[in-house]
Parts: C-alpha cells; sequence; structure tokens
C-alpha cells in the first residue's frame, strides 16, 4: 500500500523542533526573571538556531509581500515597517511561567533586536560575548521566530488563495496546529475548543 504525504511546512516543523529544545531547559533553569541573564552553550545554540531561520523565512515574507529579494535583516526592516508594520507590535507568551516578549519591539526605532545583535556576537565573537547567550535573548529570538512562522504561512496561503481572499491568524494557527505550543501570540488567534 502507498503513502500518501502533503507538502511539508518546513519552517514550522523546524520551529517545533527549537522550541522543544527550549522548552526542555525549563526542566534545568527556572524561567523567572532572575534568570534573564543565565547563559549557557545550549542556550548559544538556540539563539543562533532561532535567529539563522528567522533570516531564512523574513527572505520569504519580503519577496510574498513586494516581490523584491532582500539580503540583511535592514532591508527586512524597511519592507516590514512599511507593508506590515503590525509585526512589530506582536507579542509571545510563554504562560506557564508568566512571560510576556515583543520581539521586534526595536524596531519601532532604528535599532535592530537586542536578540538578533546577541546572534551577531556570537556568531563572530563568541569569545568575548558568551554572556549574551542567556535567557532572555533565547526567550525573544524563538518568539520573533514564531512571528516571523505565522506571518510568513498567513501570507503564502493567502498568495496561494485564487479568489485574493485574506486568510485570518485563527485559520493559520489552526493548519498549524499550534493551539497548545509552549510559546504563544495573543489568545484570539487561536480558535476555541468550547463546546455548548
Amino acid at each position: 500500500m502507498a503513502i500518501k504525504y502533503k507538502k511539508s511546512k518546513i519552517h514550522w516543523n523546524y520551529y517545533l523542533a527549537i522550541q522543544h529544545d527550549f522548552e526542555l531547559i525549563s526542566r534545568y533553569v527556572e524561567f523567572s526573571e532572575l534568570n534573564n541573564d543565565t547563559f549557557s552553550i545550549e542556550l548559544a545554540r538556540i539563539i543562533m538556531s532561532a535567529s539563522q531561520e528567522v533570516d531564512v523565512i523574513m527572505k520569504g515574507i519580503c519577496y510574498l509581500l513586494n516581490e523584491t529579494k532582500t539580503k540583511n535583516i535592514n532591508e527586512y526592516k524597511e519592507i516590514i515597517k512599511e507593508c506590515l508594520p503590525e509585526l512589530i507590535d506582536e507579542k509571545v507568551f510563554i504562560s506557564r511561567f508568566s512571560m510576556t516578549g515583543k520581539p521586534w519591539e526595536n524596531w519601532k526605532g532604528d535599532e535592530n533586536p537586542i536578540w538578533w545583535k546577541a546572534n551577531n556576537n556570537l556568531k563572530h565573537q563568541r569569545t568575548e560575548h558568551f554572556q549574551e547567550a542567556n535567557l532572555k535573548n533565547a526567550f525573544n529570538a524563538i518568539g520573533a521566530l514564531l512571528i516571523v512562522n505565522i506571518y510568513f504561512y498567513k501570507l503564502l496561503k493567502e498568495k496561494e488563495n485564487e479568489s485574493g481572499s485574506k486568510v485570518s491568524f485563527k485559520d493559520t494557527t489552526l493548519e498549524l496546529n499550534c493551539k497548545d505550543s509552549f510559546i504563544k501570540l495573543q489568545d484570539d488567534y487561536y480558535t476555541s475548543n468550547l463546546v455548548f
């Protein structure tokens, strides 16, 4: 008997793997403000993995928005600020630890996100900047990756719609099956399981 496959959502699957690794860290390091500066090799790996995937997906988002091939975060910032400014205000949550973050908030000004700078420092000068491989930067890097994943798949579905109709965040998160994720977006992006 043949096995049938649908096209894999490779970016989402990669995000889930990174998120799972981050969740495992919570067994060893309490996710609290007191530990924001806790740093480790594992957190460095997570920050760099998440940041590199953000880079890949941002290229895709920018192309979907205006068919522009972009090369770096400064080009992404300009296109997002012009075409998708609401992304900058998105929040991420880990309800289990009452954590909230706005990973793209620095784009309201001219600065790039702190977690992005940490990634570059870890990539190019790890010995001098190893302390930037911390819990706070890891949370924001993964949160940024969650946000760009949801926007990417939403925009991709809209582009694939022959009718040109908009796709809701609820439809996107439902298709990705991300209601029970460790890190989440705002509640109204998810369908409810309430039965009356």
